[in-house]
C-alpha cells in the first residue's frame, strides 16, 4: 500500500508540474543597456561589485588576429563605474585618456590611466577585476611591470588611489582579495620555468608594505606552483583558507588549502573536471571551459563562469554561456545559471540583446562576481557589451557532506525535526557519483523549492530546508540520483 501511495504522489507531481511555474530559480534582474546612455561601450570582460547595484566593469577590446598571440595588446582598455545602477541608469565617470569622463561608445584607443602624483600607469591587456571591503577595485594589469592597480568607486566616479604593486615579468590575469585584505593574483600561463604562478601579497592596509611606493615591489607572502597550462580564474574563501583556480586548459577546477602565513597545498579531496560531452551545441562551436570565479561565504559556494574564451561571431559560444555553482568542500555542481537559454527565452535568439533590460545578448560569460548582502550574482557579456545582475527567487542553501565514506546503498532519511518551524534538516546517502536533485513539493504537487540540482560525489550529505514564507501543512521532499528516486513526507506547523 505504501508503494502505491508514493506512486500516486509521483504521478500527481508530474501532472501538477505542467500547470505551475517553478520557484527557486535564477533570473536576470537587469542588464545594462548596450547604448551610449548606460552601456559599457565595448567588449566587457569582467565586473567587480562593491555593494548592491554598485560595481566596476572593465572593457578589454579584442586584439588583432591571431587573438591569443596578441591578447595583452588591446586596442582599448578602460574601466566603467556604476553607482545605484539598473538597466538604464547608474554609469559614473572614469579616468580615461587623462580625463575623468564617460567612455565614447564603440571607439578604439580609450585607456584608463592610474595616476598618483607624477606616477602613472596605463591599462594594457587588463581583463579581470576584484574588490575589497572598502570600495576599492584591483586590476590585474599587464604594463611592463605587470602591476596590480588599485582604484576606488564612489557615487562621483572611479578614481585612482595611491596604491599599486609590481608583480614581475609574467602576464597576469585572474585576481582576488580576501576579507583580511590579502591580494591574490594568478599568471595567465603556467610552465616548468617558474614556481610562483599564484602570488599572495599582504594588503594595502597591512603595516610595512610598499603599495604605492614608486619603483618598489614587495615579495609575495607566499606562492603556489601550477603546472603547464592557462589559468583564467581565481577566487578565495573570505578567511583565506581555500583558494580555487580555473585550470582552463584542463577544463578543471582545483582547490588549495592553507593560509597566507603557512602556505597552501593541493586538496586531493576536491575534484571537478568538465565532462567530455559538456560542449557547445545549437549551431555554436569552440570548447567551453572554466573561466572567472567568485566565492560566496554564506552559504559557502563557488561560482564559475563557463564558456569559450574570446570566440568570434556566430561561430562561437553564444548558445552555451552559463554559470556553475559548486560545493566548495568536494567540488560537486550545485546549480546552473544557463545565461544563454535565458537570453534565448527573452529575445528568441542567442545573439540579440533585449529591449526591456532583462538580457544582455550575445552570451559570452568570461567572469562572475557575487554581492554578499543580496546574494546576487553579477556577470558580463563580452560580445553583448553589458553587465548582468542575476538573482535567486528563493533562499540559497548549502549542501554539506557529512562523510565521504561509501554508503551501502542510496537512501533518503526522514527529516528532523518533524514537525518543524521554520527549518528542518534532510539527510541522504549517495552510493555512486551521480547527478542529484532534491526538491520540495506542497500537498497538491506544486514545486516550492529546489535544494540541489547538480553532481555529487559518493558520501553522506545533509541539506537545510528553510520554509519561511510557506504556509503550514504537509510537504513532500523528493530525492533523485540517477535511477534512484525516493519521496518522504514532512509537516510544517506555524
Amino acid at each position: 500500500m505504501r508503494n502505491s501511495i508514493l506512486a500516486i504522489i509521483l504521478i500527481s507531481f508530474a501532472l501538477c508540474l505542467s500547470g505551475f511555474a517553478q520557484t527557486n530559480e535564477w533570473g536576470a534582474d537587469y542588464a545594462t543597456f548596450d547604448d551610449a546612455v548606460n552601456g559599457t561601450g565595448d567588449q566587457t570582460s569582467s565586473v567587480a561589485t562593491v555593494g548592491p547595484n554598485r560595481f566596476v566593469a572593465i572593457v578589454a577590446q579584442t586584439p588583432l588576429e591571431p587573438v591569443l598571440d596578441n591578447l595583452f595588446n588591446s586596442p582599448g582598455n578602460y574601466l566603467v563605474g556604476y553607482w545605484d545602477a539598473d538597466s538604464g541608469l547608474g554609469r559614473v565617470p572614469s579616468p580615461i585618456n587623462g580625463q575623468q569622463t564617460l567612455p565614447i561608445y564603440n571607439q578604439d584607443a580609450q585607456f584608463t590611466e592610474w595616476t598618483s602624483g607624477l606616477d602613472q600607469v596605463i591599462l594594457n591587456g587588463a581583463y579581470q577585476l576584484a574588490s575589497d571591503n572598502s570600495g576599492r577595485v584591483y586590476v590585474a594589469n599587464n604594463d611592463d611591470f605587470h602591476n596590480i592597480l588599485v582604484f576606488e568607486l564612489t557615487e562621483n566616479g572611479v578614481t585612482s588611489t595611491d596604491f599599486r604593486m609590481e608583480t614581475g615579468s609574467n602576464h597576469i590575469f585572474a585576481i582576488e582579495v580576501d576579507d583580511n585584505g590579502f591580494v591574490y593574483v594568478c599568471d595567465y600561463e603556467g610552465n616548468d620555468d617558474k614556481t610562483d604562478e599564484i602570488k599572495v601579497y599582504a594588503g594595502v592596509d597591512a603595516p610595512g608594505t610598499s603599495w604605492g611606493v614608486f619603483g618598489v615591489n614587495d615579495d609575495p607572502v607566499t606562492t603556489i606552483d601550477l603546472p603547464e597550462g592557462n589559468y583564467l580564474g581565481l577566487t578565495v574563501s573570505g578567511d583565506g583558507t581555500a583558494i580555487f583556480v580555473s585550470a582552463t586548459t584542463q577544463r578543471s577546477l582545483w582547490k588549495y588549502t592553507g593560509d597566507p602565513a603557512s602556505g597552501y597545498t593541493a586538496d586531493a579531496g576536491f575534484q571537478y573536471t568538465m565532462a567530455e560531452d559538456d560542449t557547445i551545441a545549437n549551431g555554436g562551436s569552440g570548447t567551453p571551459s572554466l573561466l572567472g570565479l567568485a566565492y560566496l561565504n554564506d552559504p559557502p559556494t563557488v561560482f564559475a563562469a563557463v564558456d569559450s574564451f574570446i570566440h568570434i561571431g556566430s561561430e562561437g559560444g553564444y548558445p552555451y554561456g552559463r554559470i556553475y555553482s559548486f560545493d566548495p568542500d568536494h567540488g560537486g555542481v550545485l546549480d546552473t545559471i544557463d545565461v544563454a537559454e535565458w537570453n534565448f527565452a527573452v529575445t528568441g535568439s542567442y545573439s540579440t540583446g533585449s529591449s526591456n533590460g532583462r538580457a544582455g545578448g550575445f552570451t559570452s560569460v568570461v567572469d562572475v562576481d557575487v554581492e554578499a548582502t543580496e546574494q546576487a550574482v553579477y556577470t558580463q557579456t563580452y560580445y553583448g557589451w553589458a553587465v548582468e545582475k542575476w538573482v535567486f527567487d528563493g533562499t540559497l542553501v548549502g549542501i554539506e557532506q557529512v562523510t565521504n565514506q561509501i554508503p551501502q546503498t542510496f537512501s533518503l532519511k526522514q527529516n528532523y525535526p518533524n514537525p518543524f518551524n521554520p527549518s528542518t534538516i534532510i539527510e541522504f546517502d549517495i552510493q555512486n557519483p551521480e547527478f542529484v536533485t532534491l526538491e520540495i513539493y506542497n500537498a497538491i504537487g506544486q514545486k516550492v523549492a529546489t535544494l540541489l540540482n547538480g553532481n555529487l560525489s559518493t558520501g553522506s550529505y545533509q541539506a537545510e530546508f528553510d520554509a519561511t514564507g510557506l504556509t503550514s501543512g504537509i510537504y513532500f521532499y523528493k530525492l533523485t540520483a540517477g535511477s534512484f528516486q525516493a519521496v518522504k513526507k514532512m509537516l510544517l506547523t506555524k
